[in-house]
């Protein structure tokens, strides 16, 4: 038996300000979309830095003992043999780390690589393809992405550092902070190996991330690092953020559930004459329930589209504001994503739970 009252776009039409406030409430469940994409930000900067997969492996002293320098120096004469039959160029560099400020109002580092000559920086641009082929660098010049530069508020031909000899000389298109630099001063700290020929595919990839595995082993006081490590050791450091996260997330369910279901349950004991009648006409429990938690889902796949959209116009207008500042969100993130579905689940499958135990207690025909 089913009549066109009985549907649950009726409640909703008939009581559009009740609804409309129900949907503005629930739509601040998105707020953790926005949240995650916030506290997600400073590993998000380093993913986005180092998105160009393994390409290379970076090489460096794990410390300033004795031990340490010894075992460094012995890997070097033995290097060449371990290496992916791909990838054997050796570049001696310098690691410079350049300083930014995240979203959060934090500090944070990322190494740049400062080559020898002019020769170097274009076998690292041709065999790495991370830099536009146009691009040259001389000696004491720096390549800057222009989101560092603007965190660090340089502009063409400024000096780096205290000594002041190096000084930016371009700045490129591309998301993160990346900074690539020339500077003939004799002793170098660190290697890097890149591919023979250029090519950088999925089994590059492989076989310098397993080679740097096996060189760690070997050599625990020299550090390996590929692009994926390093982002996997920034993501071990700063997986607090995730906690914190979490607890948001928990908070903002718990006020919203508490708040939505008490709209719910003020409309819901308004509402007994119309169960009674429906219970009259030989409605059962479960089709009262299945219409109110209809009513419930239709209003919450409205808050969640209105949420969205509200949440993707600010992050678009507050990357425009953002990045004369170097700050910048970037893609969806999981966190985000993962965010906002479980306060989904927390508050409305408890608001749907909650009036199944009003229906069951028979409270729809109660005068």
């Amino acid at each position: 038996m089913s009549i066109r009252p009985f549907s649950a776009f009726t409640y909703i039409r008939n009581n559009k300000s009740r609804s409309l406030v129900l949907l503005l409430m629930m739509s601040f469940i998105t707020i953790c979309f926005i949240g995650g994409m916030y506290c997600d930000n400073p590993i998000e900067t380093f993913r986005v830095s180092k998105s160009e997969s393994d390409r290379y492996l970076h090489i460096s002293v794990n410390g300033s003992s004795n031990d340490a320098i010894d075992e460094y120096r012995k890997m070097q004469t033995e290097l060449k043999e371990q290496l992916p039959e791909e990838a054997r160029e050796i570049l001696y560099i310098n690691s410079r780390y350049f300083s930014f400020e995240t979203i959060m109002l934090f500090d944070c580092q990322i190494d740049g690589f400062i080559f020898q000559g002019p020769e170097d920086f274009e076998i690292f641009k041709q065999r790495t393809h991370l830099v536009p082929e146009d691009i040259e660098l001389n000696d004491y010049e720096v390549l800057m992405s222009e989101q560092l530069a603007e965190s660090e508020d340089l502009e063409i031909g400024d000096p780096i550092g205290k000594a002041k000899k190096l000084k930016v000389a371009k700045t490129f298109k591309g998301e993160g902070m990346r900074a690539y630099g020339v500077a003939n001063v004799g002793a170098t700290n660190d290697m890097l190996v890149v591919s023979n020929d250029g090519v950088c595919d999925q089994k590059l990839h492989d076989d310098l991330r397993r080679c740097a595995t096996e060189l760690s082993r070997k050599y625990p006081h020299v550090k390996f690092e590929t692009a994926s490590t390093y982002v996997a050791e920034v993501e071990g450091q700063m997986g607090f953020m995730y906690y914190i996260f979490a607890v948001v997330v928990i908070l903002v369910a718990i006020v919203l559930l508490v708040t939505i279901n008490a709209v719910f349950t003020a409309a819901y004991d308004k509402r007994k004459h119309e169960f009674a009648i429906y219970k009259a006409l030989g409605f059962t429990k479960g089709q009262i329930f299945r219409k109110v938690a209809s009513e419930v889902l239709i209003l919450n796949l409205g808050a969640f589209i209105f949420g969205m959209l509200v949440n993707t116009g600010l992050i678009l207008v507050l990357n425009q504001c953002m990045w004369p500042s170097g700050y910048h969100f970037y893609r969806v993130t999981k966190s985000a994503v993962y965010g906002t579905l479980i306060t989904e689940v927390l508050v409305i499958v408890t608001i749907i739970l909650l009036n199944w135990r009003k229906v069951r207690k028979c409270e729809v025909t109660e005068e």
